[in-house]
């Protein structure tokens, strides 16, 4: 053994005394990080859920187990209002340990917390602010109550959104229906999600809904991670779920745990589903089956009544009846949950039961879920495992179109082909005086959200259909460049206005969002939100009403002085048009529902006679209002009277 020199040993000694020093400070660190709190923040930052005209919910997820605070207040009221909320270990949101190994390393994040606080009490139609403080993050938002009886509604539904981190850079095939070439899309699949949102968002609607296959795969955490970060993003001016109550219908990608895991087999469909529920509250069905809560409801909101369904699964496994082949039903004898819909399950004798209360009380009934039941793409084929049959068919849910004839649903939207269909089925609406009256429901496929561009069947022909993108718009090009026409991701938009004192009219607005060239280098740069050419307006009446809901108007006062409008609705400017029967001071005033005068229209002594006054939608601040439903009053120094309604759709917002 050569013994080391006195010169290289001091060396030695000195840096072994150097790394056990390191040592010793790095456990100190160890040891006192342990004992800190560790930093919390959100892991979802706060969303709405379960509308009510006095009440909603406010979830989010947190990284640690630790309250967070929450505040409210009415806009215009100094007065607020806080409670800290309780969290719960959301267990149902683990990563999985494929997830783990393959993206984490095996050091993927732990299941968060969920916070979930139910906020009652609220005055109907009104707006709130809110603020939620969770560790070292704070966000805030703004939501607006539903309206205890009858009011302007817009909502907004979409499907297919399929969301997964591959997304980014995942491009959709494009068929040109003209020639049959195929090609890639313009954008991918994230950023034509992302537009689509940005679109709903500068909307600003009441609802949106979205008719299943949120994610690309239920029991992939990651891609409801994705999900998220689109829904409810960093601030209250990227966020929707913060600022709009989002709900959703379960669709066969909720019930797929994944190739890579279970698939559609118990346990790991529950396990999927979990997750979604885990996430969502939805009002409840009062279930006798603990399992069925949270996987169909019901929503009155204002002047429609929303219904939504799980008919992602029907019947014994493989049978006629079942819309997913792979998937176990509630009756299957290896346990599966997935709850029936078909004539005498207690989903459809529930939804009888809600078409029945909607039929006496509801301008409007409209039924959303997932499977399409026309459709002129590949789940539009009979269930079945040969040539043209489908395994996770939409034909199975034909079965309940004569209960919602029955019932007079005003329009069936769903999802699952992805592609923009129309189809509509005439048939006879049985009142509840037993009389009968022709009805037509619309049924759409508005699979479009984020994931499909998907072209029609040729095989298939759908003798029910009344529009179709990918025939009825065709592509206009120019040296290189989309002009007009196409298949594009988008949404329905639907706004339901008072029309007079006692009709009301929903419009259904089909909307795409058109990819904008960049002329000098043909390249995609900006995007348009356009509305395809198959609008359709449904009206409906509150003296068919058994129950009618109060309207504000119903007790005039008397109409000693006379009045009309015209246009109305109107847009750009409505001209009032009265008669005086004698020389009077007049007041005329254009108030809100909500009783605040929006316009002093005339202030002033006038003789007798026709007279008149113009409104062009603007507020005393020079403002424009707001679209939707206003009260003209016209007041006399005589006494006399008249009271009118006036409907206002903002050119800007409408055109």
């Amino acid at each position: 053994m050569h013994r080391l020199s006195g010169c290289t040993e001091k060396i030695i000694r000195k840096a072994c005394n150097f790394n056990s020093k390191l040592l010793l400070f790095l456990n100190f660190l160890l040891i006192f990080s342990s004992i800190l709190p560790a930093q919390d923040k959100f892991r979802v930052f706060p969303y709405l859920q379960n509308p009510d005209n006095d009440a909603i919910t406010i979830i989010w997820f947190s990284e640690e187990n630790s309250p967070g605070l929450l505040s409210w207040w009415e806009k215009g009221t100094g007065t607020k209002n806080h409670v800290n909320s309780t969290p719960e270990p959301a267990e149902a949101l683990e990563y999985s340990l494929w997830e783990d190994t393959t993206f984490f390393a095996g050091q993927a994040p732990s299941a968060p917390f969920r916070h979930r606080v139910r906020i009652e009490n609220l005055n109907p139609s009104s707006s709130y602010e809110y603020k939620v403080t969770q560790g070292t993050e704070t966000f805030s938002s703004s939501f607006h109550t539903a309206p205890e009886g009858n009011a302007p509604v817009r909502f907004i539904v979409y499907g297919d959104s399929e969301t997964e981190p591959e997304s980014t850079g995942k491009f959709t095939t494009w068929v040109d229906p003209v020639n049959d070439s195929v090609r890639i899309y313009l954008t991918d699949q994230t950023l034509g999600y992302k537009n689509n949102l940005e679109v709903i968002r500068s909307r600003e609607p009441d609802l949106v809904f979205i008719a299943g296959d949120l994610v690309e795969t239920g029991g992939e955490q990651r891609d409801w991670d994705e999900f998220w970060r689109h829904n409810t993003g960093s601030s209250s001016e990227l966020s929707l779920a913060g600022k709009i109550p989002l709900m959703a219908a379960l669709g066969n990608h909720e019930y797929y745990e994944g190739s890579r895991l279970d698939g559609y087999n118990q346990p790991g469909s529950e396990r999927a589903v979990k997750k979604f529920l885990t996430y969502f509250e939805s009002p409840s069905n009062n279930s006798p089956v603990p399992e069925h809560e949270g996987r169909y409801y019901s929503l009155k909101y204002g002047p429609a009544t929303f219904i939504v369904l799980d008919v992602c699964n029907n019947g014994p496994n493989k049978s006629g009846d079942d819309t997913n082949f792979y998937l176990l039903g509630e009756n299957d004898q290896d346990g599966g949950k997935a709850p029936d819909f078909g004539p005498g399950s207690e989903q459809y004798l529930w939804l009888e039961e809600r078409l029945r209360e909607a039929q006496l009380h509801s301008m409007f009934t409209f039924l959303i879920f997932h499977h399409s039941p026309y459709s002129s793409g590949p789940h539009g084929y009979p269930p079945g495992e040969a040539e043209n049959t489908d395994k996770q068919s939409g034909y199975p849910v034909r079965l309940l179109t004569p209960l919602f004839m029955q019932y007079g649903v005003d329009a069936v939207i769903s999802a699952h082909d992805e592609m923009w269909e129309r189809s509509a089925i005439m048939g006879t609406e049985r009142r509840p005086d037993n009389s009968e009256r022709s009805h037509l429901i619309h049924f759409y496929d508005v699979g479009q959200g984020g994931d499909g561009l998907r072209e029609p069947e040729k095989a298939l022909d759908n003798p029910n259909q009344q529009f179709l993108v990918h025939n009825d718009v065709p592509e206009l090009w120019e040296n290189g460049i989309l002009k007009a026409g196409g298949k594009h991701y988008g949404h329905l938009e639907v706004d339901i206005l008072p029309v007079d004192a006692d009709s009301w009219q929903a419009i259904l607005r089909p909307v795409y969002i058109f990819p904008l060239f960049n002329s000098a280098s043909s390249e995609y740069s900006l995007y348009d939100r356009r509305i395809y050419n198959d609008e359709v307006s449904l009206t409906r009446y509150l003296s068919d009403l058994t129950v009618p809901v109060t309207d504000v108007l119903q007790d005039r006062p008397d109409k000693s002085v006379t009045s009309r409008c015209y246009p109305n609705p109107f847009s750009s400017e409505i001209e009032l048009e009265y008669f005086l029967p004698e020389s009077s001071h007049v007041t005329i005033k254009v108030f809100d529902l909500s009783g605040k005068v929006i316009r002093i229209l005339e202030e002033s002594n006038n003789d007798s006679g026709v007279l008149k006054v113009v409104w062009d939608g603007k507020n005393e601040a020079g403002n424009y209002a707001q679209d939707g439903l206003y009260i003209y009053r016209i007041e006399t120094s005589s006494g006399l009277a008249e009271t009118g309604k006036i409907i206002y759709l903002n050119s800007v917002l409408y055109h």
